[in-house]
């Protein structure tokens, strides 16, 4: 007795969601996988175009329009420019420990910053704790910061103190001078305790020579200096040569007039009458701020009366 195989029974087709949201991720979903340009799936060099401009066609934009039935029709508008130029360039994570982990009680991560010792490319350094990311930002938007690292070594101690046998290091930093720290990043509770004594002895007894130890404790960032310098640090990653040429040239106007506010500049560079280009100038003062072209107190809010000086 023969037995043929019984057919299986299709799925029923379901139509798209109507959600908008849900809708856009799904379509572009397929659409990127069906129409992506052949470099963004498969390994190898660019294409001369985008070595060139940094900028590549790599899919369309869609126009989305919620039909009869639920279903959706899925038009293809003009072409988008998407940029990379800087992905490439993007270096490793170099410390010995990994950082970014699920914890209840800290606030860990990475960031992306640049220093002079990568030659001014992209590197994440990574953070365990909210007054870590406000040592490491601080550090990447000073001007006389050469190198920073992050997680860079282990030390292990000549004698464990408790169960403590090594301590794996926050933050090297390299100065423009040549000096060379290590911080040591803690809240003041853990500072507090004599444990933590011990280990920073222990620490400075196994570090390099010529490398200097210094503790970093959250007096050092109360919130306002934390709020300023990551403006500062957003600011500086995102550079605006015209505007940061016009600030110069207005500062260089200014000769008989020692102090003024941020207001006064914003309106003297004069870049535009939208919002966005009074954000701009905005922006170019945060920079200069940081560079140390300008003063200002960073322990208070810096926003339009804040009075400045030139360094």
């Amino acid at each position: 007795m023969s037995m043929s195989a019984r057919p299986e029974p299709s799925l029923p087709t379901r139509p798209m969601p109507r959600d908008p949201a849900i809708a856009v991720v799904a379509a572009d979903a397929e659409c990127a996988s069906a129409r992506s340009a052949p470099h963004d799936a498969v390994p190898g060099p660019l294409p001369a175009e985008a070595a060139l401009g940094g900028t590549a066609d790599v899919r369309q934009s869609l126009e989305i329009d919620g039909g009869a039935e639920g279903r959706l029709s899925v038009t293809l508008g003009a072409a988008q420019r998407m940029g990379y130029r800087d992905l490439d360039a993007l270096l490793p994570y170099d410390g010995v420990r990994g950082v970014v982990h699920r914890s209840t009680s800290a606030k860990t991560g990475m960031l992306v910053g640049r220093t002079g010792e990568d030659g001014h490319r992209p590197r994440p350094v990574g953070f365990e704790s909210g007054l870590e990311r406000a040592t490491a930002i601080s550090a990447l938007i000073h001007p006389n910061t050469f190198g920073l690292k992050s997680q860079p070594r282990t030390v292990v101690f000549e004698r464990p103190v408790g169960k403590v046998q090594s301590n794996t290091l926050d933050f090297p930093l390299t100065l423009r001078t040549g000096e060379r720290y290590y911080l040591f990043v803690k809240n003041d509770d853990t500072l507090g305790r004599p444990k933590t004594a011990l280990i920073g002895e222990q620490i400075r007894r196994n570090l390099p020579e010529g490398y200097g130890f210094a503790v970093i404790s959250e007096a050092t960032f109360p919130p306002t200096l934390r709020g300023n310098n990551e403006r500062m640090f957003l600011a500086k990653r995102f550079p605006d040569p015209e505007a940061d040429a016009r600030l110069s040239e207005v500062l260089a106007d200014l000769i008989d007039v020692t102090r003024f506010t941020v207001e006064e500049l914003v309106f003297r560079c004069g870049i535009g009458p939208r919002k966005a280009d009074q954000g701009r100038a905005f922006d170019a003062i945060l920079r200069a701020i940081a560079d140390g072209t300008l003063i200002a107190n960073r322990r208070e809010l810096i926003h339009y009366p804040t009075v400045l000086e030139a360094a």
